[in-house]
């Protein structure tokens, strides 16, 4: 029995022991999953403050925006409205002009039209008169016809008595032919006045209309006459009121106001001058601000021109750089070869000792001493040269550095040109904005001000003013490097990728071949510095790590080579380290050369004071 509850209780203590490992399990992972999701929130408040200050930034502008536009619409439409009133009134006047010349023409088309109605009716009546005598004399020819060949053959058998008759009857129709003739001319004369009876009745009814017209424009006329009649009898009243004053002496006073009427009027007539000398430089200014706005366009384009200028410069320098680089490098073989030289008679001076051996076993404790004097000069040389090596690499480091910042400074300034350029077409809109929509301010109190504009120009310097103002570019470089190297500074503070180390630099002892251009601003001295290296590579942080294990490694960068157990440098590692040297030296100077990166020209004379300068701020 004791057997099985001892049993049970383990199979429970297990479960329990299985229950508490998953629950520990699960907080666990609660835990990571909360953590987690501490993490996603975080981020998502970060995003989100970032995107609620860019878009309260954007807010913000475009409530900008939106005002300006407001005020411009403003601005746009009372100048809207001010024009629309003028176009008013000059339409207006334009309708009262051409109403009255309408209505001149309507007035003489009317008198054409009525001498042209009269005279077609004069026309037609002298054409239906022409008609009628032509069809009267037919009639009187054809029966003067028919009485001709009745009287020819009447004629002979008709005896003298009846000719006579007849020839009385013929007399007496020719009395009434005339007669008749004459009842139609007076016909024709009455109609025809009549009709002119007719015109001028019509004549005189357009003359009544004309007159009543006439009438009503000189009463208007005559009404205004007399309310501008009243209002200059009222003007007249005020005037002689105000001169009565300007005589009263009571009203005037004594001598003082005299003499401030005096001044009142030279006053007026120095306003007047001073009105008429406005307007002059008012013109003037005009001019000048058209001027001004012509060569702020020129100097947009001279700084868009500028640019180009620059790359042009910037490969003539990379070029001479390159040149100069090539006689470094032909100079370092050379000195290699004399190297080889050196080594190859060096074996040979140890190989001839090896073979005389047994002839000098007199003489073992010398060779013995010499021997060591000789390690030790070699340990010596092996050491000084670790520290070259070591110096080329710093100065490889500090070279990389300097082309990256001056890189960085050239793609600013070029930023800066084409801001600038940009700023000064910005300035021209505006100005030719101001001149369009801002009306002209007046000035109540006229003060002289010398008002001076400055335009920011670049002036481009030639490469041979680019050197003796180095120091000058120095202060003009250091601000955006001491800008630059605070964030550079924390981040790498940040990640442990700081090494400081100082190292003691003999510069009158030890002479770089590769760097000749570096050793003339070198002062003969021995100097002690601090020297900051930020983001060194894998190798310089093995030998710091070494050099800690050796003593005195804060001094001093010899004792890195002292103490480590490397053997000896050959020639073939030397060769390497200048093929190295080499190949960075030239890849930077390919990729400067490139017109795509816009990388700059590196000077190591400036770096080197750079450094010097860092070195003694650090010191001090």
């Amino acid at each position: 029995m004791e057997s099985d509850v001892i049993a049970d209780l383990r199979c429970k203590l297990k479960e329990t022991e299985e229950e508490r490992r998953k629950a520990a399990q699960y907080g666990l992972q609660l835990v990571e999953s909360q953590n987690e999701l501490q993490n996603q929130l975080d981020k998502c408040r970060n995003e989100m403050m970032t995107l609620t200050e860019s878009y309260e930034q954007e807010k913000y502008t475009l409530q900008r925006e939106v005002e300006l536009k407001s005020r411009m619409l403003e601005s746009l439409s009372s100048e809207c409205e001010t024009i629309k009133q003028q176009q008013k009134m000059h339409l207006e006047q334009l309708e009262e002009t051409l109403s009255r010349s309408h209505g001149q023409e309507v007035n003489e088309l009317k008198k054409k039209l009525e001498t042209l109605k009269a005279e077609l009716d004069e026309a037609r009546l002298s054409e239906k008169q022409l008609k009628h005598k032509v069809d009267h004399q037919e009639k009187l020819l054809s029966s003067k016809s028919k009485e001709m060949q009745m009287s020819e053959r009447v004629h002979e058998s008709v005896s003298s008595e009846t000719l006579t008759l007849q020839i009385e009857l013929t007399e007496m129709e020719n009395v009434k032919t005339t007669l008749q003739e004459e009842v139609n001319e007076l016909q024709y004369r009455q109609e025809q006045l009549e009709l002119l009876n007719a015109n001028l009745m019509r004549q005189v009814d357009r003359l009544k209309g004309e007159k009543e017209e006439r009438e009503k424009e000189a009463v208007s006329y005559y009404d205004a006459l007399e309310k501008a009649r009243v209002v200059n009898q009222d003007l007249q009243v005020q005037l002689d009121q105000a001169l009565q004053q300007a005589l009263d002496p009571n009203s005037k006073g004594n001598s003082l106001f005299a003499e401030v009427e005096d001044r009142r009027a030279a006053m007026e007539r120095q306003l007047i001058s001073m009105k008429v000398k406005y307007q002059s430089l008012k013109k003037q200014n005009a001019f000048n601000r058209e001027q001004m706005q012509r060569m702020k366009v020129q100097i947009a384009t001279l700084l868009q021109m500028k640019g180009s200028q620059a790359e042009f410069e910037q490969q003539e320098r990379l070029l001479a750089m390159l040149e100069q680089k090539n006689g470094e490098i032909k100079h370092l073989l050379g000195e290699i070869r004399n190297l080889e030289k050196f080594k190859s008679l060096y074996e040979s001076m140890e190989s001839k000792p090896s073979a005389n051996s047994v002839a000098l076993e007199d003489d073992t404790y010398y060779t013995d001493l010499l021997q060591i004097k000789l390690d030790n000069l070699n340990k010596e040389s092996e050491s000084i040269k670790g520290e070259l090596s070591i110096q080329r690499m710093k100065a490889l480091l500090e070279s990389q550095r300097a082309l990256d910042i001056e890189r960085k400074l050239f793609l600013n300034e070029r930023h800066l040109q084409l801001s600038q350029s940009e700023n000064m077409k910005l300035r021209a809109k505006l100005d030719e904005l101001k001149l369009k929509y801002e009306p002209e301010e007046k000035i109540e109190v006229p003060v002289l001000k010398k008002r001076r504009e400055v335009l920011p120009v670049d002036i481009s310097t030639p490469n041979g003013v680019c050197a003796p103002s180095a120091v000058g570019e120095e202060d003009y470089r250091l601000s955006p490097q001491k800008e630059e190297a605070q964030p550079c500074s924390n981040g790498l503070e940040d990640n442990n990728l700081q090494l400081e180390k100082t190292v003691s630099v003999s510069t009158s002892g030890v002479i770089l071949s590769p760097y000749k251009s570096l050793t003339l601003d070198i002062q003969p001295r021995k100097e002690k510095k601090c020297v900051k290296l930020t983001g060194v590579p894998a190798d310089s942080e093995a030998l710091s790590e070494r050099s800690r294990n050796t003593p005195n490694s804060p001094r001093s960068v010899s004792s890195l080579l002292q103490g480590s157990e490397q053997p000896s440098p050959s020639c073939l590692y030397r060769c390497m380290n200048c093929a190295v040297c080499f190949l960075i030296y030239f890849l930077s100077i390919v990729c400067s050369i490139i017109p795509q990166f816009h990388l700059p020209t590196f000077q190591f004379s400036k770096t080197l004071r750079k450094t010097k300068m860092i070195s003694r701020g650090k010191d001090s």
